[in-house]
């Protein structure tokens, strides 16, 4: 029996997508407002840190009641309230009118975007930012799609920071993708510089995302130092506009429930791992890890809220082998393999 529940879970696994947007008809647009402490990010939305070419990193803590960003501004905002980390700041679409506003009225404006603020390689409360920081885009797949093309607007914010970021749009496909492929993205990629700025960028993907069955990953990343000196730039993202040719092929036959995602992050060892997952129904779930004779190894309950989220598992004194890891509650339930050497 346990055997059995067991080869159900390694083929429950093989099919789980770790990720949260479903792409149905064209075009999908985000604009990031009406963002809660209880809401969450919209389906598919991510901060990493640690990112690099060949890494999809770690993700970024969030909560928009913590992380609702201000403006850094030598007469109104004092630094601890722009600390390092993902931020909902007010929208640039917002103009002057929120480039100057004072912090206690920044909360007001409605028009806001996601964000990021760069910080220290080395800052203990927010590491691996700069460079590291991306926004991610996680999409099911593009079963039946074709010509995808991404506009969005990337600005920068903070006037008085004087370094200079450089960002990428990359893409890569797979559960747990290894490798990414720069992408040619046409408009000003660069934030702070002491400048307030607004900028359009467009990327057409051509072919290359056409017709995945897997998962699609679209990042916009700083994987490379910021230049110059001082303090880092407050970036964030806005207007986001994905359009493509043709209709999805593919229709879930439990898409009205609600829906689960579990992936490992980075490198599993014998008494650590790490864990993103994402949840649409906020609640408990448990949270269980199985060998491969079906032996429970760990289980404890989750309070899991929406959106993108991570948890560690420390002390776990695992021998090498496959195991498999398991979030459920009444409605939804995903899975995930990792391996321990």
């Amino acid at each position: 029996m346990k055997k059995a529940s067991l080869l159900s879970l390694l083929a429950f696994a093989a099919l789980t997508s770790s990720a949260q947007l479903t792409l149905t008809t064209s075009p999908y647009t985000q604009n990031f407002n009406g963002i809660t402490s209880t809401s969450g990010l919209p389906a598919g939305w991510a901060i990493y840190n640690s990112a690099t070419a060949t890494s999809l990193g770690l993700i970024q803590s969030w909560s928009a009641s913590t992380n609702y960003g201000r403006y850094a501004d030598t007469l109104n905002c004092p630094s601890d309230v722009y600390g390092g980390g993902a931020k909902y700041y007010p929208s640039a679409n917002n103009g002057n009118a929120a480039k100057v506003a004072p912090c206690s009225a920044q909360t007001s404006f409605t028009d806001r975007a996601f964000g990021i603020k760069q910080v220290s390689q080395t800052n203990a409360s927010n590491p691996n930012l700069e460079p590291g920081a991306a926004f991610v885009l996680k999409i099911t797949n593009t079963t039946g799609l074709s010509n995808l093309n991404l506009s969005f607007k990337l600005q920068s914010l903070d006037t008085t920071t004087p370094r200079t970021t450089t960002w990428t749009v990359d893409y890569a496909t797979g559960a747990a993708p290894t490798a990414f492929t720069p992408a040619t993205a046409v408009g000003t990629l660069t934030t702070g510089n002491l400048l307030f700025s607004n900028n359009t960028v467009t990327v057409n993907f051509g072919s290359a995302l056409d017709n995945k069955t897997t998962n699609v990953w679209i990042r916009i990343a700083a994987l490379t130092a910021s230049t110059g000196t001082g303090s880092r730039a407050a970036t964030a993202i806005d207007d986001v506009n994905l359009t493509w040719t043709g209709t999805s092929s593919v229709v879930s036959a439990v898409a009205s429930l609600p829906a689960t995602s579990l992936v490992v992050l980075g490198n599993s060892s014998a008494d650590k791992v790490t864990f993103g997952y994402n949840v649409e129904e906020t609640g408990n779930y448990s949270f269980s890890i199985y060998d491969l004779t079906g032996r429970t190894i760990r289980t404890e309950v989750v309070a899991a809220k929406s959106g993108d989220q991570q948890l560690t598992l420390n002390g776990l004194n695992l021998a090498s082998g496959l195991y498999i890891a398991k979030m459920n509650n009444s409605n939804s339930s995903a899975v995930a393999k990792f391996t321990v050497n």
